[in-house]
């Protein structure tokens, strides 16, 4: 079983519950690929984590490699997909950030960070989240339009977020003109997602199986043809 989380492009469910996206796709072709057969049940994105700690969940899409997951799990060594995280801001409130250094200019900083519960951004922000300093800064929501919504009203100073999924959050709340990405927070090698399967309950010889089909379709080229029909 595969545990996914609704986020705007990657994972939509319609009124009847019927799954799409991006990241759907990209599932279904890859394990059709690796003649495996499986099942999608939608929950929030730590609840994944846990439950695939416990192996009540295989496997998980779009997933950050750490050390502290490899604890518990396995990771697909090609990259599932690239999910660049940035830092937004108001044009009002740009000058307040230098988009040549990452998070570490907000030490010292009085400022209001919106962030979503659960998400690792990147190294940099799981290292700083050990400071109790950088904690009390942030705005802690569960979904990604909260982001937008409390920006516009200036309940934050800046958020971080998808670049692709807060893009779009951005243009649905025609707010294209009044907020600015200001810079990544990781490279392309960090912003390389993965599967990530439970050791509890996946063996490894269908892990490589897994990455086999992968190399295959972006050998065919079919998985370019995925990722740009989204």
């Amino acid at each position: 079983m595969i545990g996914v989380t609704p986020r705007p492009v990657f994972v939509t469910v319609d009124e009847q519950g019927n799954l799409d996206g991006l990241d759907i796709a990209l599932a279904k072709a890859i394990f059709a690929e690796a003649g495996m057969q499986i099942s999608f049940q939608v929950y929030p994105w730590k609840r994944i984590v846990h439950l695939l700690e416990n192996g009540e969940v295989d496997v998980a899409l779009s997933a950050s490699d750490s050390d502290q997951r490899r604890e518990f799990a396995h990771f697909s060594s090609e990259a599932f997909r690239l999910g660049h995280n940035l830092l937004f801001t108001s044009k009002k409130n740009a000058s307040l950030f230098d988009p040549n250094k990452g998070l570490s200019q907000l030490e010292g900083k009085s400022v209001r960070l919106g962030v979503q519960r659960g998400v690792a951004y990147s190294h940099e922000y799981d290292e700083m989240l050990k400071s109790e300093a950088f904690r009390r800064k942030l705005v802690v929501v569960d979904t990604p339009p909260r982001l937008v919504d409390l920006l516009l009203i200036d309940r934050v100073d800046a958020f971080l977020g998808s670049e692709r999924d807060l893009h779009r959050e951005i243009i649905k709340h025609d707010a294209e003109g009044q907020i600015v990405p200001v810079f990544y927070l990781m490279n392309d090698q960090e912003a390389s997602s993965h599967i990530m399967f439970s050791k509890a309950s996946v063996q490894t010889q269908w892990v490589e199986k897994v990455d086999e089909a992968m190399r295959t379709l972006k050998a065919s080229g079919r998985y370019d043809e995925i990722l740009s029909s989204f």
